[in-house]
């Protein structure tokens, strides 16, 4: 057990997920230290971070890396940077400097390598061209459905398998809910940019409640649902049916992601899915005929038995299927689901072979003409890696940018679904967040109201 003393700091929080991309979590221990660095004691396997007591916590984190990476003989390529939103401070610097001055201060300032500095540089790019600054006045709706056809190995969202009883009980009070946070919109002159329906599992409804479910939100929130980007996850393919996708459309949904995660038959089995690589193609068939404007694509690195060839084979598919954004996630094994409690450290393996995947992704979807758009990144990550989105030149989705940049209000509606109230005079946001079981929800209804009038009003 490493125990580091980090002097001259009164929260350890920063340079205890600094560790993590090197030592299981019980593998050290970080604590603040305040006494006289002179009279520090070294220990064995105890060591003093910040002996000259800098005021500088990114240098001091630079120090307490290096350390770190003599300690492993790791050196992660992100570098200091442990954050969700890596891109956040590198579009900060573009406010000020060039790109390239950005690419150069976050190599120097985080540690990051010149390869994930490039990568931010070329996401930082394509925002700065294609995208509008975030119109704070402006808000995303995000609409929650917590069932799925079965729960995947790695998953600990609060999706479940229900029966269609529950699922039609769950929709009456969502349509409540729907109904009540219009009319807070409207009353504080709230006005939509984007609606991202998700969970779970969305087509798990039947066409007629996803028919309900979007007419409800047009008409609460006063729009028409093809006259604003509204993306409806299709998720697993065997819940994708010709009738669905046809509803969708004639509803105005331009927008749908289909989620292979892998194309292979034996890795699908693996990670708990019902379905084949077959269905998956199936399902881009029919969406392709039905027409949507935009189809996307999620796939992971580092699944459980897969190679980098593996890998490259599902990308490449995916590519020749069509799909207009691809997002490439790398494995993050979260509490709570299967996979961790059957190998508790599986999120520390295989970084080397994973790494690899994401630099022929970058290949790959670059050469076939995908730009990066977006980028975040999770705890317990293979490798301290990250997710990164990719899309056709004008194809990027809006949801995905702004709920990454942290300037503005996402309201938040259904189980598990969590709202943020942007205050842009104090550049601040305030979490609103449902709970996360769909029978809980229904029973607290009232109280998943009052949340949201405490804010909005």
């Amino acid at each position: 057990m490493y125990r580091f003393y980090i002097n001259n700091v009164d929260d350890d929080y920063h340079f205890m997920e600094l560790a993590r991309a090197f030592l299981p979590d019980d593998g050290f221990e970080t604590i603040p230290y305040s006494g006289n660095p002179i009279r520090f004691l070294p220990k064995p396997e105890s060591y003093l971070v910040n002996e000259k007591a800098s005021d500088d916590r990114e240098e001091i984190k630079r120090e307490f890396y290096l350390l770190l990476s003599d300690l492993t003989g790791i050196r992660p390529p992100w570098g200091t940077l442990t954050g969700v939103r890596p891109l956040k401070p590198a579009l900060a610097m573009c406010e000020r400097s060039s790109v390239e001055e950005m690419k150069r201060v976050m190599q120097e300032k985080y540690l990051m390598t010149g390869s994930k500095a490039s990568l931010i540089a070329d996401i930082a790019d394509y925002q700065l061209t294609h995208v509008s600054g975030t119109p704070w006045e402006k808000a995303s709706l995000y609409i929650g459905i917590p069932f799925c056809p079965t729960r995947c190995a790695y998953c600990s969202f609060a999706s479940m398998v229900a029966p269609e009883e529950d699922r039609a009980a769950y929709l009456e009070k969502l349509l409540d809910e729907t109904a009540y946070a219009g009319r807070l919109a409207s009353e504080n002159g709230i006005v939509l940019e984007s609606i991202y329906i998700g969970g779970g599992t969305p087509t798990t409804l039947s066409a007629d409640q996803l028919r309900v479910l979007i007419s409800k939100v047009g008409d609460s929130f006063g729009i028409d649902p093809a006259s604003i980007e509204f993306t409806v996850e299709a998720g697993r393919p065997d819940t994708v049916t010709k009738e669905k996708l046809e509803t969708l459309k004639q509803m105005g949904i331009s927008r749908i992601s289909i989620n292979p995660q892998s194309m292979k038959d034996e890795t699908l089995r693996l990670i708990g899915r019902d379905h084949t690589a077959d269905d998956i193609r199936r399902g881009y068939r029919l969406a392709a005929e039905t027409g949507f404007d935009v189809i996307n694509a999620d796939i992971i690195a580092g699944l459980p038995g897969e190679d980098i060839d593996d890998f490259r084979s599902t990308l490449s598919e995916m590519i020749a299927l069509g799909a207009d954004n691809i997002t490439v996630h790398t494995l993050s094994v979260k509490r709570g689901s299967r996979l961790k409690e059957e190998d508790p450290a599986y999120y520390r393996k295989n970084a080397e072979t994973v790494s690899g995947m994401l630099d022929i992704s970058r290949e790959m979807l670059t050469e076939a003409g995908f730009r990066p758009y977006y980028i975040y990144r999770q705890k317990h990550q293979t490798g301290s890696l990250e997710n990164v989105g990719w899309c056709m030149p004008g194809k990027h989705s809006i949801y995905n940018i702004r709920i990454m940049e942290d300037k503005q209000t996402i309201i938040g509606l259904g189980a598990g679904a969590v709202g943020k109230v942007y205050y842009p005079d104090e550049d601040r946001l305030e979490r609103i967040a449902n709970v996360n079981d769909h029978r809980i929800y229904i029973e607290r209804f009232d109280e998943m109201l009052a949340r949201k009038d405490g804010y909005y009003r």
